[in-house]
């Protein structure tokens, strides 16, 4: 399985499949979210979700990420 490091990296990247998959990997949470909205706002809950989403993919700095990524990954791969 992917991680969502990885996923994003790729998304940021233009991979569009990466992006199909953290959206698809997503969608519990959003269906969640909206589930409490009226039935009648629900489809553009989702939607405003899922660009909100995207956007926050596309803003995100790997760089401040990553090496810390690698340590925490190193230290849970020795334990």
């Amino acid at each position: 399985m992917t991680t969502l490091l990885e996923l994003t990296i790729k998304a940021k990247a233009e991979d569009k499949a990466a992006l199909e998959t953290m959206l698809i990997r997503f969608q519990p949470k959003i269906r969640k979210l909206s589930s409490s909205a009226p039935y009648a706002w629900k489809e553009d809950m989702e939607q405003e979700l899922y660009i909100q989403l995207i956007k926050a993919i596309h803003r995100f700095e790997i760089q401040e990420v990553e090496p810390q990524w690698k340590f925490s990954h190193q230290l849970h791969s020795a334990i």
